[in-house]
């Protein structure tokens, strides 16, 4: 039952909050000059959400910054949660000890007795099922952000996202604010900011990881269209890499400077790569089986070493590269030599992907090329089967349906493509 542990961890930790926050307003402030402050995070799964809100979003209660912001919580893209001193130590409390591990329940339970919180009510929402409704809120709350939430954490300044400068929300709210009672904490910036948010300059958006493509490749298939292969050529799909994709199903760009999606830097050199593989001896035998370079003169490592950099070190496994080829492998694995496909047959794109569905229960992607020696004959080169998000296990294996059901040369699911052996 562990992919449940998030879904578990953010109601209790919504509920928490929901149930015990109503909004306070210092009696100098103009409730309208307030300046609201909205965080949009993952619960249990997310360390970057978590240092932001142990170590800076506490900053608004440790000086007088409080007196003059609206504070606003929206844990996985859902509730709205006013936040008072005591419920911002509830999150800060649940969010550092979820990265340590242990059961939700004993989690949440410890930082509401710490803080001398209600957990009856709490436990009370949780059992009847009102997490769930609340839940079920997600998807309309992040569909109608404006501009939309590009990953977490995600900080907004009246409307206003900080992207990437989330670190300094206090020079911005401070910026924003147009009341009075200026809070020492707002004196205390320089005087030589810029006079609004909608001068910040913006850097380049860094994608969220949406979903994961598991891409098998069919040798038969792809040694007579666009390799020019090494013997002996199997008909057994082979694995060409596990890609992170966006929520639009385009690929999410690899680490560099206008995409600096992690830190420290995940690019790897060949030689540690390899360092990293041999550790795990069952890895290092079963990679060169099923995710060999099919390329003639080219080796496995420098073919690992380019999928790692092109589609791993912006993904959920950027800082743990290991468990990045682990999980491919083990994918593979669950999957039989065919899917579903005989060798020596030809269907429809549709026929395709309907066989690959009867066996694995997800519609996958079918990617064709055209052989090279007889232009008019499409192949089957290509799958693509599609997984969630890793769950707190940090290994994949959620199946989804794709959200294209064919690409490459392919132009229809009337298609016809054969699949050689």
């Amino acid at each position: 039952m562990a992919y449940l542990r998030p879904l578990i961890f953010y109601i209790l930790t919504a509920l928490a909050i929901f149930m015990l926050i109503s909004p306070s307003h210092s009696s100098l402030d103009n409730v309208n000059d307030r300046v609201t402050l909205s965080l949009y995070y993952e619960t249990s799964l997310c360390q970057h959400c978590a240092s932001f809100i142990s170590n800076d979003l506490v900053k608004v209660f440790h000086t007088d910054l409080h007196t003059i912001i609206n504070l606003r919580l929206v844990p996985w893209g859902n509730v709205e949660i006013h936040c008072q001193k005591e419920h911002l130590e509830f999150i800060r409390c649940t969010e550092q000890q979820s990265l340590k591990g242990g059961p939700v329940e004993a989690l949440w339970k410890n930082c509401s007795e710490k803080l001398r919180l209600n957990e009856e009510i709490i436990n009370k929402c949780y059992t009847t099922g009102f997490g769930y409704k609340l839940l079920l809120q997600h998807a309309n709350e992040t569909a109608h952000l404006k501009p939309p939430q590009e990953y977490v954490p995600w900080v907004v300044v009246n409307n206003q996202p900080l992207r990437q400068d989330l670190e300094n929300f206090v020079k911005y709210v401070c910026e924003a604010y147009k009341g009075d009672h200026k809070p020492a904490a707002c004196k205390a910036q320089s005087s030589g900011l810029s006079p609004t948010i909608h001068a910040l300059p913006q850097p380049p958006p860094i994608p969220v990881v949406g979903f994961y493509k598991l891409a098998v490749q069919w040798p038969p298939s792809v040694c007579k269209s666009t390799l020019n292969c090494k013997k002996p050529i199997l008909p057994e799909f082979k694995i060409h890499g596990i890609w992170a994709q966006d929520a639009h199903d385009r690929p999410v760009p690899q680490y560099g400077p206008r995409n600096p999606c992690t830190h420290p830097n995940p690019n790897l050199d060949k030689k540690k790569l390899k360092g990293f593989l041999q550790s795990d001896p069952v890895l290092w035998i079963d990679l060169p089986r099923l995710w060999p370079n099919l390329i003639l003169g080219k080796s496995d490592i420098s073919f690992w070493h380019d999928e790692w950099t092109k589609h791993g070190t912006c993904s959920d496994f950027a800082q743990r590269p290991l468990s990045y080829f682990q999980s491919a492998i083990q994918l593979k694995k669950k999957l039989s030599r065919v899917i579903g496909l005989t060798p020596d047959s030809t269907y429809t794109v549709q026929q395709a992907v309907n066989a690959v569905f009867q066996l694995i229960h997800a519609y996958p992607q079918i990617s064709c090329n055209r052989n090279r020696t007889n232009n008019r004959q499409l192949l089957l080169s290509e799958m693509y089967i599609c997984y969630e998000r890793p769950t707190s296990s940090n290994l994949l294996g959620t199946l989804k349906n794709c959200s294209h059901l064919y690409h490459g040369q392919c132009n229809s699911l009337s298609d016809i493509i054969s699949f050689p052996r």
